[in-house]
């Protein structure tokens, strides 16, 4: 473990490979071994239009990614003044027929030396690091005894190459983890997923989930190096937004200019040029809808998401309806009874409900069952406004799955409704309590030439952190 190698302005990284969706930029035709290799030329193009000064390396998804990064790419990001990090990964994630750290495999001794030595030959490899430790299987390899045998082997060779683990929130937090690892590591990358809430929705708890972990790490002289997800989480209901990224990104950049943190990683960015995919769009209609969605949180009973306007009553009709429609998405393992109920309110009201788990048909459905629109005659009947609300609620507390139920193509009789398709962003209050979320989901095509330009925006800023000037 030796100096701390922070490029000017903090580190301004991106991390590819794994499920996420175009990112790797391969050759089109197979070399001669048989596998398509790593497009060097094309990723270092690509990785400084992005305005990045470090690239984590994933050795995953192919066999030759070690001997790409070796005789390709390091050389090639020294020349663009790129730093290199490569990403290996534990057991857990390590298939004997598939994926996997290739050629070392789960030994870590033989990772160290070959990273130590390259490193030696290029100083912009300025660390290493392996996924989770304590996912599994993973705890019972990753002792005391054999970390320190194989940082020994490291340092032996290049004393001041880091060594980075990755650690959740829960993780991130956990007194007794980070004493545990302490000793062996420089640092935790922490994956942000607005705390234990898991989603890439909400970015403006970043702030309050860095000072925790900093209370934490600091003390025990670790560095904390954020991960925003800028491509896909699987677990998350919704994709990350241009907006959340440059949310996030501009909070971290806070963080580092104060000195608190060397940088941060933006992880799945897609780098090729293609559009986001169409299964990405939930809406019924258009491109917009909206979203109440809980996430896989212990979340207590009584929590709610919810969406409304004040709308004008047409005075001179006897009878007034609603019509909207209702999908439902979730995880498994499902949905039990008497868990989540949605619900129209009139003035507060419920006017109309639905427990979740009754509605057993997965596609867009009108109103309760077969019955279509909703009336409203008594709640509306001689008012001049009211306020019409949509809510999730959570009726017993739950844990483990999420849930995203969208609503769409909202109409009336007699009532004034606007932005009823949520094609726009507009005329909606949006309320939660607890850990869901309301959120008007717009699906863009090109969302990922839109999150690739605002990072690109963010890590285009000055910025003043350690080692910078």
């Amino acid at each position: 473990m030796g100096a701390y190698p922070v490029p000017a302005g903090g580190i301004k990284a991106t991390l590819t490979g794994g499920n996420t969706v175009g990112a790797a930029l391969r050759e089109r035709a197979p070399r001669a071994d048989g596998y398509r290799h790593l497009d060097t030329p094309a990723l270092i193009s690509r990785l400084l239009q992005l305005r990045v000064n470090t690239y984590l390396f994933c050795i995953w998804d192919c066999a030759t990614d070690f001997d790409d990064l070796r005789d390709e790419f390091l050389p090639a990001a020294a020349v663009a003044g790129i730093d290199v990090i490569p990403y290996i990964v534990p057991p857990s994630e390590t298939s004997s027929y598939g994926r996997a750290s290739r050629p070392y495999r789960l030994d870590y001794v033989g990772w160290a030396k070959a990273f130590a030595e390259l490193a030696m030959k290029y100083p912009n490899l300025t660390a290493w690091a392996i996924d989770d430790f304590e996912v599994g299987e993973n705890a019972e390899l990753f002792t005391p005894t054999y970390m320190r045998e194989f940082l020994d082997v490291a340092a032996a060779i290049r004393p001041e190459l880091r060594f980075y683990t990755c650690a959740y929130f829960g993780k991130a937090t956990d007194p007794e983890f980070l004493d545990k690892y302490a000793p062996y590591v420089d640092g935790i990358i922490y994956p942000f997923l607005d705390g234990r809430n898991e989603n890439t929705t909400v970015a403006d708890s970043l702030g309050a989930c860095l000072d925790e972990i900093l209370e934490l790490t600091e003390p025990r002289g670790l560095e904390l190096i954020p991960l925003i997800y800028t491509g896909r989480f699987l677990d998350a209901p919704l994709h990350a937004t241009p907006a959340y990224c440059t949310a996030t990104l501009t909070t971290t950049a806070r963080y580092v200019a104060a000195g608190r943190i060397p940088g941060v990683i933006a992880y799945g960015t897609q780098l090729d040029d293609g559009p986001a995919p169409s299964a990405d769009n939930k809406a019924l209609y258009g491109v917009g809808r909206l979203a109440l969605i809980n996430n896989r949180a212990q979340t207590p009973a009584r929590s709610s998401a919810s969406a409304s306007q004040r709308v004008r009553v047409d005075p001179r009709l006897n009878r007034y309806e609603v019509s909207f429609w209702y999908h439902r998405w979730f995880l498994a393992p499902g949905i039990d009874p008497g868990v989540y109920q949605l619900e129209l309110l009139i003035d507060g009201a419920v006017v109309w409900t639905m427990d979740l788990h009754e509605q057993r048909w997965p596609v867009w459905t009108n109103g309760d069952g077969m019955e279509g629109p909703v009336d409203v005659t008594k709640y509306v009947a001689d008012r001049n406004d009211v306020e019409l609300t949509f809510r999730l609620r959570v009726l017993q507390a739950t844990a483990g799955s999420y849930i995203d139920v969208g609503v769409d193509h909202v109409e009336a009789l007699g009532l004034d409704i606007r932005n009823g398709g949520f094609e726009e962003s507009g005329d909606w209050t949006l309320r939660t309590s607890g850990p869901l979320v309301s959120v008007i989901d717009h699906y863009l095509a090109d969302r990922p030439a839109r999150i690739f330009a605002a990072i690109a925006r963010c890590f285009d800023l000055p910025a003043v952190g350690p080692g910078g000037e």
